[in-house]
């Protein structure tokens, strides 16, 4: 399946050395990407000890913010102008249009990872414990669960949740002889139970099943086991809903295509919903397109000889939007009408063809709505007083 011509086009929309990011400088810990309409790079000249920030769409490379920081990491949230930045234990917050602090808070513990978990909590991980911030309220950061032993010695890499934050997933990487293990804590918080699962990568979504009434939370998980094959699952967790079928747990083999000295293994899951496929991202630049609902590899593809270190999912095709070490932003998407013959005439997959052919007619059908404006807000009770911080002052305090 590997040898056919892939049904998938690959663009590079900017390259950062153009924008002035040294090469460097493109890395995990400096780039982040939360969504597809901002990157935040954090980066510095070689003559000024003091770091930049720069902020633009990944989409058109339009610079949204530019300035100095003594900040040691930065997220922006995924749908809001906001940016948060860490600098040892403390975190601040600042709407980037208006230049004003909305909130900031200080951690007693090392923070080993964080992320913006939606657009209104901040998740926290520390050596033992994870915790939720909300910047729109004025309460520190609120304990959510303990880490697992089997996570002890791991580098934490990912933190997700599913939409009603009911499902929270930390992901960790352990270097092991000749292999890459991953770890994932699986939490329930209604039941307060936590169960590890071997996956190296992890992603929630609501997702309806063509069979199904309601709409279900599903949680597709992707890992590297023995020699060179993984596995894919998309489970359909609960709590069960009225009129749909069982849940269900479905996977499928996917086999590794390692370079020499290399040991690829999946580090990034994005969900398309309206097409109904599951993207799988590899260290080493390939892509795995799944069936979400049977979990069926479709095809695979090399789509950078780069490693991508961050992706995410393109809100406007339906692909994804990645950026390579290299300091390539590149974009991957499915070539519709050949990707329907792919799976139908090369994959022997009759039936995932039909619905994904159903799926994209009606996805353009709908494209005409794709423009009406929409309301970034967060929430209705989420527009906090600012402070009157200018951004450039709290970045100057933000180590103190």
């Amino acid at each position: 399946m590997a040898d056919a011509k892939p049904p998938v086009s690959i663009h590079e929309l900017i390259q950062l050395a153009h924008i002035g990011i040294p090469g460097d400088q493109v890395t995990w810990s400096r780039v982040t990407m939360t969504s597809d309409r901002w990157i935040a790079i954090r980066h510095s000249n070689r003559d000024d000890k003091e770091s930049m920030v720069t902020v633009l769409n990944p989409k058109d490379g339009v610079i949204s913010y530019a300035g100095q920081t003594s900040a040691d990491s930065i997220q922006m949230n995924p749908t809001q102008p906001v940016i948060a930045l860490k600098a040892g234990p403390r975190f601040e917050v600042f709407n980037f249009d208006s230049k004003v602090m909305i909130s900031k808070t200080k951690i007693h513990e090392p923070v080993v990872f964080w992320t913006w978990l939606n657009s209104d909590i901040i998740a926290m991980v520390t050596d033992t414990l994870i915790y939720h911030w909300d910047p729109w309220q004025d309460n520190p950061p609120e304990r959510v669960f303990s880490r697992h032993p089997r996570l002890a010695f791991s580098e934490i890499i990912s933190y997700k949740a599913d939409p009603s934050l009911k499902w929270l997933a930390v992901t960790g990487l352990t270097p092991e002889e000749k292999r890459i293990s991953g770890m994932t804590q699986l939490y329930s918080v209604s039941d307060d139970i936590t169960q590890c699962i071997g996956a190296h990568a992890v992603s929630f979504s609501t997702y309806h099943y063509d069979d199904n009434p309601s709409a279900s939370t599903v949680m597709c998980v992707a890992s590297r086991e023995t020699y060179d094959h993984g596995k894919v699952h998309v489970i359909e967790l609960g709590p069960y809903k009225q009129g749909n079928f069982a849940p269900r747990n479905n996977y499928d083999l996917i086999q590794f295509l390692d370079d020499v000295d290399r040991y690829d293994f999946p580090i990034s899951l994005h969900v398309s919903c309206k097409y109904g496929l599951l993207f799988v991202i590899t260290k080493y630049g390939y892509l795995y397109l799944c069936d979400m609902e049977t979990a069926a590899c479709l095809c695979c593809t090399r789509v950078s000889l780069n490693v991508i270190f961050t992706s995410t999912l393109n809100t406007d095709s339906q692909g994804i939007v990645g950026v390579t070490r290299g300091g390539q932003i590149v974009t991957v998407d499915i070539k519709k009408d050949g990707f329907i013959k792919y799976v139908r005439d090369t994959a022997k997959k009759t039936n995932q063809a039909n619905r994904l052919e159903k799926a994209i007619s009606i996805q353009i059908d709908n494209d005409g709505d794709k423009h009406v404006p929409q309301d970034n807000s967060t929430s209705s009770h989420r527009q906090r007083e600012p402070s009157a911080h200018s951004l450039r002052d709290a970045n100057s305090n933000i180590p103190d």
